[in-house]
Formats: structure tokens, C-alpha cells, sequence
């Protein structure tokens, strides 16, 4: 029999070594929203270039668009890189802790 595959994409994407971080959390979701946001001019584009054999858009008007989404991503990348410049990229004091508290069980 074959066996479920457990779909835990999302929480592996917004954990990091010291938990789930609502930083990684911002940036998944701002790029997921600013990929289906970039999916409307090309949506766009093509329907208006099948019908009508031709492209009447205004494209320094969906180069705003495109710019505005991107500032999305900008805005979603700064914040996380400003926030991690100066955690410390392997906590041992977090982990050896972490795993004292498993391998020592709690005595009354």
C-alpha cells in the first residue's frame, strides 16, 4: 500500500533554526501574491493579442504595474535581510540547549 505524502511545503518554507519566523512567513506570501499579480498582464496581453491580432495597451502603464510589484518583492527581501544581518547564522547555544531539554527527562 502506498503511503500518504504529507504536504509541509509552507511550514518547512517559514521555519528557520530557531522556529517558525513570521519574517519568512511575509516573504513566502508576498511572493506567491506578486507571482499571481504578475500573471494578470500576461493574461492580459495574450487575450488582447488572440481577439484582436494586435496590442492597443497602454505598456508604459503596465510597466508601472510591473514596477509596482516588484517593489513588493523589494520590500518583502529588505525586510528579511535587515532583520537577519546580525543574527548569528548557527545558534549552538540554541540547539545544545534544545537538545539537552530532550535528551534529560524532568525528575520530581
Amino acid at each position: 500500500m502506498l503511503k500518504p505524502l504529507k504536504m509541509n511545503f509552507l511550514s518547512k518554507l517559514v521555519s528557520n533554526n530557531t522556529g517558525v519566523s513570521s519574517k519568512n512567513f511575509f516573504l513566502v506570501v508576498i511572493t506567491i501574491i506578486g507571482c499571481l499579480l504578475l500573471l494578470v498582464p500576461v493574461f492580459a496581453l495574450s487575450i488582447e493579442a488572440f481577439f484582436t491580432h494586435t496590442i492597443a495597451t497602454d505598456l508604459s502603464a503596465m510597466a508601472c504595474y510591473i514596477g509596482s510589484v516588484a517593489s513588493l518583492f523589494a520590500t518583502a527581501g529588505i525586510t528579511k535581510a535587515w532583520s537577519e544581518k546580525y543574527e548569528k547564522r548557527h545558534n549552538s547555544h540554541f540547539i545544545e540547549n534544545q537538545d539537552e531539554e530532550e535528551a534529560t527527562p524532568e525528575e520530581e
